[in-house]
């Protein structure tokens, strides 16, 4: 009876100390978000550096052997031509299905192998048979790797989604340089004179991010652009002769970038969120929305014209050269549109039973017809071969799991990396 009383007294006690405690608790929390956001509000952003080995990158000079769409400016054109058989063969399966549970990366591959993140983390480098060379955990990257990696002939760089961009040594895997820009990297890097150029996320206390050049060689930040208010997707498409980028960001702008300085020459407001990755053509800039737009844009900023496409895409547009077309798709419903590059017309679109169709197509010149055809997954757990005149599938290939990256290719082959599918290659 003498404790129960005892614990009845201490009752007020004990609801002061957990106040005080949840007190103080909100009073950190608090200040946390007043001492960051001044960073946030400011014109400058923020960036750590978590790992700077005494390592440089000692190729001379530089040369790319493999990047996200084929190309700086993101065509999604496959180069040389191509006689495929038309068969798919499983190369790697053990990896992606983690905590994620999608795999958004695309293999980059060149004469060395296979090199692909998971969604959990995990690096591979693969042979061309997908056998296992060498793989490497990002610790931190607990929602895995999104971007494909930009290949030379040494040496990758890769940004995860634990904010970290990475550069290892292509043969053994080993950590070059590291540089940690922000909360999360999902985009593929790209490449410019030495500089490698990346949307960044940054989680707190606002779902916002900017753009950052680093140098390849050394890991060094040459500079990062004005904040962007929204969160950055997607990759950044580049004029190699111009100097400029374009990149585009889940408020539904589209930036255009110096890349010498990081300014931005212009912004362009859209519809909507923008997930796709643009694609530079000549003077012109090519973009997708969820704002149910295709749009053309000039070099100064200004539309040319634009296309209703009825549904949301993230499709990023995809070049066809002998008949001067783009082609995407829509996310909802499933819908595959051709589209004049010239005029905006549209000269096809047709219904597809893939109706979560986020992947982007590729392009290549067959042997066989002597002319450019366009490779898709139009079905859920299926590729085609698409007649670019018609949108008619000359040929549907089973892959037994949905295909959320893009395609890569090499050598007269197609790879791709699939969720709980892992790494097949069309041949």
């Amino acid at each position: 009876m003498k404790l129960n009383a005892l614990s009845k007294k201490n009752i007020p006690i004990y609801l002061l100390c957990a106040g005080l405690v949840c007190f103080f608790a909100l009073l950190f929390h608090y200040t946390n978000i007043l001492k960051y956001k001044q960073f946030y509000e400011s014109t400058q952003t923020w960036y750590r550096i978590l790992s700077y080995p005494d390592k440089t990158v000692k190729e001379e000079p530089i040369k790319i052997t493999s990047e996200f769409r084929g190309n700086p400016a993101k065509t999604g054109v496959a180069s040389g031509a191509y006689r495929l058989k038309g068969r798919v063969k499983p190369l790697f399966r053990k990896m992606n299905g983690a905590l994620h549970g999608a795999s958004k990366a695309t293999p980059a591959v060149d004469e060395t192998g296979i090199y692909i993140g998971s969604d959990d983390g995990w690096f591979y480098k693969l042979n061309h048979q997908g056998e296992l060379i060498w793989k490497t955990v990002f610790a931190k990257a607990r929602t895995g790797i999104h971007g494909t990696a930009l290949l030379s002939k040494q040496y990758l760089w890769i940004g995860a989604y634990d904010g970290i961009l990475y550069c290892l040594n292509k043969k053994t895997g080993e950590l070059i340089w590291s540089i940690d820009l922000g909360a999360a990297i999902g985009a593929s890097p790209s490449f410019y004179k030495g500089q490698i150029i990346v949307s960044v996320k940054l989680m707190y206390p606002k779902r916002i991010g900017y753009f950052a050049s680093v140098s390849a060689k050394t890991g060094h930040l040459n500079w990062k652009s004005l904040l962007t208010s929204a969160l950055p997707h997607s990759s950044v498409a580049i004029h190699t002769k111009k100097g400029y980028g374009v990149v585009g960001a889940n408020n539904g702008l589209l930036f255009k970038i110096d890349l010498k300085t990081g300014q931005y020459l212009w912004t362009l407001q859209t519809k909507h969120i923008i997930r796709s990755t643009p694609l530079i053509y000549k003077d012109r800039i090519y973009i997708t929305n969820a704002g149910e737009q295709l749009l053309a844009v000039n070099e100064s900023g200004k539309i040319i014209w634009e296309v209703d496409i009825s549904h949301p895409s993230r499709s990023s547009p995809t070049y066809i050269p002998d008949r001067d077309y783009l082609i995407f798709s829509t996310h909802h419903r499933g819908q595959l549109f051709a589209v004049s590059a010239k005029t905006g017309a549209v000269i096809w679109k047709k219904k597809i039973t893939n109706h979560f169709a986020i992947s982007s197509g590729v392009s290549f010149f067959s042997k066989q017809k002597g002319r450019y055809l366009f490779l898709f997954p139009c079905e859920r757990k299926g590729i085609c071969i698409i007649n670019p005149d018609n949108g008619k599938s000359l040929k549907k290939l089973s892959t037994g799991y949905l295909l959320t990256g893009g395609f890569e290719f090499f050598k007269g082959a197609f790879y791709m990396n699939f969720n709980h599918g892992g790494v097949q290659v069309l041949y």
